[in-house]
């Protein structure tokens, strides 16, 4: 813990411990909560359709402040050559702290064959550079029909 002066108050930050995990998976609502507070645009009042998006995924990682989610990556990976990333969610009071970059680390360590891409979110579009993550301009999507 430490303590900041400011012209109008002492600011204390408080460093949390986080635990990461490949093998814990949040109930879908428990994700829609995180996914809310992290302003992605998924169909969060699709509970169902919130779970069968990670059931069908075959990389998932989560970090938990004691009981509670902080952040969770999603994505896939053929383990040999490619890789996606589709969710990277960081709840609010533990961005900036390095939780977004631990999540992509553990997600990517021991896959050095594995070119991983993601769709950055608007608010996270600037954040991938700063990490090592190269912008690519050859790539295309078929929109949803639903």
């Amino acid at each position: 813990m430490s303590k900041i002066w400011s012209p109008k108050a002492w600011i204390i930050e408080i460093k949390v411990s986080l635990t990461y995990s490949t093998v814990i998976r949040p109930e879908p609502a428990v994700i829609a909560e995180l996914l809310r507070a992290a302003q992605l645009n998924r169909p969060l009042d699709d509970l169902e359709r919130i779970g069968r998006m990670y059931a069908a995924s075959n990389l998932v990682v989560t970090a938990w402040s004691d009981q509670r989610l902080a952040g969770i990556l999603r994505g896939w990976t053929d383990g040999a050559f490619d890789g996606y990333v589709c969710d990277l969610a960081v709840h609010p009071d533990f961005q900036n702290q390095g939780v977004g970059r631990a999540l992509l680390h553990a997600a990517l360590a021991n896959r050095p064959e594995v070119q991983f891409v993601l769709r950055a979110s608007r608010i996270a579009r600037d954040y991938y550079e700063h990490i090592g993550w190269k912008k690519i301009e050859n790539g295309w999507f078929l929109p949803r029909q639903v």
